[in-house]
């Protein structure tokens, strides 16, 4: 909607974006006939506002004769006198029509104007109530009116987002954030697909800190591209977000050196191995050296505390120890790595690769600051340690070797396989069976204990609804403690017991376990986003903020549910457009997201409206199929399952979840 105090009484105003809309003074004018507001809306579209009254015809009534156009247009305008009685803005003379105010105030204007003035704020303002296409009513009003507006959208659109990207490159890092991410919301109404509007958003979304933002904008823009054209972001795109995220383009394939003779299939598997090799000076510079020492020494030190993990140094190893500590691994890695001056500045790479063929499956690139020399080497530490363990558990996902009873390692593989989230409620139910068959053979498998311990603890990753949780929450919380007893120093057992507390609604008792993991673990992103969305559970989303920024700066393969957990941290906040974005670009489909979304749909108004009725068909389906009773569900029956399975600690945070869940349910479920 326009502003009518910002033009003097008296003067037309106009809303080209979107449907169209005439003002007058404070008032909308009531002008109903399609026609009508199609002549008024090119008029006001115009540099200069005036138009022949044969062109005027041609362009409203081209599928009709020149003299039923005529009449027709005598028709119009009276009907636009009639409307506006009082009002001589519009001027009919003999040969032609025109406003006389000259070049009207219209939404399309007021955007140009702020962003030549490189006015943030009210840019912003003028963003947010424009809607997306051009004259978006007014199609269909003539061959030859449409033949015009098909060309006026694409022009106008191209005019508003050039300039505005033209004035708005300026404003990042000097306005403030919301303001800049309202102007780009705007850009993205108008052109979706739009690379340089991308770009814009990837710089602001990084000036603001975002990394969570910057992730989900960059695949939005990849899945649109993908989805539509069937192409890749452009080379400029992906070399930007790389920078930005400070994670390379993916590496071509090469050789690792050096080579580890290929793992010996024995009897029993173990752990995958982490082969850590020196980082290698090419400089001949004793600073550089030093820091190639301390990065080696701090990434060892740091992944010895993965307890699902087995780190070895190569320095002092020779191929035959090598040998003895791969040879039954389900996978053996080694970390790598160059520092080299260059003038004043320092750079490292460092990678990760299969040992036995090879393949890199990460490298980062890193620029040390010199003047931070201690923050610069901690934040690359800390980036090489966060995405060792993720890209291990990638690689080792595609593992397709059978199961073998005897190898505990591999049926463990075996059985985490079955319970994926992807498979029936029938393979996770045999894989459970797996594992507490595989913890009753071994008493001290620990990881297998975790795993039972999750599933159980979220109802076999919510496909199940309706039935008595507590023999489940009493398992899971059995196999914690027992695990916690066996192995207390890990973070995984910390997390898995803080949850088994906070479903219990034991919230101090969670929050002690959440804090303790969090003592444990800085450099490991899963933790790091489990722990955040925990505290969000717990209400305390200003803790919670930056450690799921900081899962997304570390974890270069985040997981759809890093976006879906900071979704339920901004639904919470209560910025319910930016939630649906990250809701939308995690494409989780879990019930409690789905759940989760829903109530913030509530909250957004027609843009939610347009997305519920597929939403409401995905929890319905899934509902039903998890629920366990004979008879069906009812919302009350959803409202109750979704309290178990968000347990917010916060009244205004459960209400918020349950009354938006209502709303969106009411047509779907009985009452």
């Amino acid at each position: 909607m326009l502003d009518n105090a910002e033009a003097p009484a008296g003067e037309l105003r106009f809303g080209l974006l979107g449907d169209f809309q005439i003002f007058r003074r404070d008032s909308p004018v009531p002008l109903r006939g399609r026609k009508a507001r199609g002549l008024l809306a090119y008029l006001a579209s115009l540099p200069d506002p005036v138009v022949a009254r044969e062109r005027a015809a041609d362009l409203l009534w081209s599928d009709r004769g020149t003299e039923q156009a005529r009449n027709s247009l005598r028709q119009t305008l009276a009907e636009i006198r009639a409307a506006m009685p009082d009002c001589r803005d519009l001027l009919v003379e003999r040969d032609r029509i025109r406003l006389a105010c000259g070049p009207p105030p219209t939404d399309v204007r007021a955007i140009l104007t702020a962003a030549q003035a490189g006015d943030a704020s009210c840019l912003a303002k003028k963003m947010e109530r424009a809607g997306s296409t051009f004259l978006a009513d007014l199609s269909g009003l003539s061959p030859a009116f449409d033949e015009w507006l098909q060309v006026e959208r694409v022009g106008q659109g191209e005019r508003l987002v050039d300039a505005v990207l033209a004035g708005c490159g300026a404003m990042i890092g000097e306005a403030r954030p919301a303001d800049i991410q309202t102007i780009l919301r705007g850009l993205d109404r108008i052109d979706p697909w739009n690379e340089a509007v991308a770009r814009l958003g990837l710089e602001a979304d990084f000036a603001a800190g975002d990394m969570a933002a910057l992730h989900r904008r960059y695949r939005r823009l990849e899945d649109v591209l993908k989805r539509e054209f069937g192409v890749l972001p452009s080379a400029e795109t992906r070399a930007l977000f790389g920078r930005l995220s400070q994670s390379s383009p993916a590496a071509p394939v090469e050789r690792v050196v050096p080579a580890v003779p290929a793992r010996v299939e024995r009897e029993a598997s173990t752990p995958p191995t982490v082969l850590i090799s020196p980082i290698e000076s090419v400089t001949a510079s004793a600073e550089a050296a030093e820091i190639a020492a301390i990065v080696t020494d701090d990434i060892r030190t740091a992944l010895a505390r993965h307890s699902d993990l087995r780190v070895l140094a190569l320095d002092a190893s020779s191929i035959e120890r090598m040998e003895h500590f791969c040879k039954n691994s389900v996978g053996t890695y080694m970390i790598s790595g160059r520092i080299r001056q260059i003038g004043p500045e320092m750079r490292v790479n460092l990678m990760i690769g299969r040992a036995d063929t090879g393949v890199v499956i990460w490298s980062q690139q890193f620029q040390l600051d010199r003047d931070d020399l201690v923050g610069a080497v901690d934040h690359l530490v800390a980036r090489a340690v966060g995405a060792t363990a993720p890209v291990i558990e990638n690689d080792l996902a595609d593992d397709s070797h059978p199961a073998d009873d005897r190898d505990t390692v591999r049926a463990y593989l075996a059985a985490r396989r079955l319970v994926g989230r992807g498979h029936s409620l029938a393979s996770i139910r045999e894989g459970v069976d797996r594992l507490e068959a595989l913890i009753g053979a071994d008493p001290h498998h620990v990881t297998g204990r975790l795993l039972l311990a999750r599933l159980y603890n979220t109802d076999f990753w919510q496909r199940l609804a309706g039935h008595d949780t507590e023999a489940f929450r009493t398992r899971a919380m059995q196999l914690a403690s027992e695990a916690l007893a066996i192995e207390p120093g890990s973070v995984r057992l910390q997390l898995r017991m803080a949850w088994c507390q906070l479903r219990a609604h034991k919230w101090l008792r969670a929050e002690h376990h959440f804090r303790a993991a969090l003592e444990t673990s800085p450099y490991d992103a899963d933790a790091l986003n489990e722990i955040g969305f925990g505290l969000c559970h717990l209400g305390l989303l200003d803790e919670a903020e930056p450690l799921i920024q900081r899962a997304f700066l570390l974890n270069p393969f985040s997981s759809p549910d890093y976006h879906a957990d900071r979704a339920i941290l901004l639904m919470l906040r209560g910025d319910a457009v930016a939630a649906e974005e990250h809701f939308e670009v995690s494409g989780e489909e879990g019930l409690q997201y789905l759940a989760a979304r829903l109530a913030n749909g509530t909250r957004l108004g027609a843009d939610g409206d347009k997305a519920r009725p597929a939403l409401l068909e995905s929890f319905g389906v899934r509902f039903r199929e998890a629920w366990q009773p004979e008879r069906p569900p009812a919302v009350a029956d959803a409202l109750a399952w979704a309290r178990n399975t968000l347990p917010f600690r916060r009244e205004a945070h459960a209400r918020l979840l349950e009354e938006g869940l209502a709303t969106a349910l009411g047509p779907a479920f009985p009452a």
